[in-house]
């Protein structure tokens, strides 16, 4: 059936839905083989990866509405190929991060197009829309940290593939929902949270884990900014300001007001959705004061000031989530400060949220947070989720069985040792970091962490051959 299905798709081109302005266009597959292979690259052991499917990847070009009008914008989404077609899997979106170039988006098959692979194979469906000004929209600025748009950017992808035929042949569970994101996805998913559970009732969230993300753009993240001498990325500021203006109009007259020169004459080719990340981030300075004019650092915030409204407006931590909501955060986080986390978690808990936790996955940086957050997030919800069944004899059975071991607490909360529950008498255990180093291992039903820092780590159980995630909080 899907070697049929490529061979169309070779001969006849992309599959067309006119109705919905919808167009599937197949991209990659990879065997099962080839997904082990892949793990490995990222530093996954076999062991404690229990992917059960090969995959294959589509671009999505789909419509949205954006600033009054219609406009066409593309996605990724990454189908389990060896598992019961008649089952409907769990989807998985996934919000991706800052990027520059329209080619780094996630349906070009870059880094975080990659990991779609390794989320898919482990049986869920996986949605990675590129946003509006990415991928294959090179009609606008990107708006940056835009959370009506990186909302309805999710929302609409999400709405095509439960809605139209695919030619994948899959079809997708509506009660098994989840979404994760990080860094500037860690803001689109808890806007797409919010756009979901407030306008769609028909796509119920069963929970998301925004990671490391600027949900308080107005009373955290721009303040800690300005708080200091230096940005490590001044380009973000440059960013979100191109990008605000663009979408509200009233920011400044001119760039001159907000940045110096000659900086300020540069941004608009350097924001040209072709230049790279590493490029954009090298050509502006580290020194705030060398960068950002005086004056606009001491107004931005002012009570009056149209970028005020506008961070206002892009702020996501001011409702009520129904399903539960992790926020992973690392206290070394130079780009995106962790009190965006903590800060989130408290409002909401006053507001009357009962399922919020802002998880501290230990003394990291920006980018070293990245794996532990994607990672932990995955088999969070690989924990919760329902998987099909295999069609084909792929190498590794399913650990999915009724009387699987399970961790408790976890997260930890500041506890010294874990329960195995469920687990044989003289049950062994090996605990993994989230790159795949042997850290500890031993036996027992009770697992002493009081020497592990706060993070992620994975627990395999090679009795039962379970892989399972374990968070380490000190809080």
């Amino acid at each position: 059936m899907r070697s049929r299905i490529i061979l169309w798709l070779f001969f006849a081109g992309p599959i067309s839905f006119a109705a919905n302005a919808q167009t599937y266009e197949f991209l990659e597959g990879k065997a099962f083989s080839e997904i082990i292979d892949l793990s490995e690259y990222y530093g996954i052991p076999n062991a404690l990866f229990d992917a059960v499917s090969g995959v294959d990847a589509y671009r999505v070009i789909y419509t949205m509405p954006f600033l009054g009008e219609d406009i066409t914008v593309s996605g990724v989404v990454f189908e389990p190929t060896d598992l019961d077609p008649l089952c409907a899997h769990p989807v998985h979106v996934y919000m991706h991060g800052t990027i520059f170039a329209r080619s780094d988006a996630p349906s070009f098959l870059g880094y975080e197009g990659q990991i779609g692979y390794l989320m898919a194979a482990l049986g869920f469906s996986v949605v990675m829309p590129d946003y509006v000004g990415l991928g294959l929209d090179d009609q606008r600025l990107h708006p940056y940290v835009h959370a009506e748009s990186e909302a309805l950017a999710g929302a609409h992808l999400i709405n095509a593939i439960y809605t139209m035929d695919n030619p994948s042949g899959n079809s997708h569970d509506i009660n098994q929902l989840y979404i994760s994101g990080y860094s500037q996805g860690g803001h689109a998913a808890m806007a797409l949270h919010r756009e979901l559970q407030q306008n769609w009732p028909e796509y119920p969230v069963q929970a998301s884990a925004p990671g490391s993300g600027p949900y308080d753009i107005t009373g955290v993240q721009y303040p800690e900014i300005f708080a200091g001498e230096t940005y490590s990325r001044p380009s973000y500021l440059a960013y979100t300001a191109l990008a605000w203006q663009s979408v509200y109009g009233n920011l400044y007259d001119s760039i001159n007001e907000y940045f110096q020169e000659p900086y300020a004459s540069q941004l608009e080719d350097l924001f040209d959705g072709e230049t790279s990340t590493w490029e954009v981030n090298s050509a502006l300075p580290y020194y705030l004061d060398d960068f950002v004019q005086m004056e606009a650092m001491d107004t931005l915030l002012a009570e009056s000031s149209p970028f005020l409204a506008a961070a206002n407006d892009n702020d996501v931590y001011d409702w009520i989530p129904d399903a539960p909501v992790r926020m992973y955060y690392c206290t070394e986080d130079e780009e995106v400060f962790y009190q965006n986390a903590i800060g989130a978690e408290e409002h909401m808990l006053n507001l009357g949220a009962e399922n919020v936790e802002a998880i501290d996955l230990g003394a990291y940086d920006h980018g070293d947070c990245a794996g532990q957050a994607i990672f932990g997030a995955t088999l969070w919800f690989h924990s919760q989720a329902s998987i099909c069944e295999g069609i084909t004899s792929v190498e590794k059975p399913s650990i999915r069985t009724e009387d699987a071991p399970t961790i408790y607490p976890n997260p930890t909360r500041g506890h010294l040792m874990v329960n195995l529950e469920n687990c044989k008498k003289l049950c062994r255990w090996e605990v993994y970091s989230t790159r795949g180093r042997l850290i500890q291992s031993g036996s027992g039903t009770v697992l002493p962490i009081q020497c592990l820092q706060a993070g992620a780590y994975i627990i395999y159980l090679p009795d039962h051959n379970v892989a399972k995630s374990l968070i380490v909080s000190r809080e």
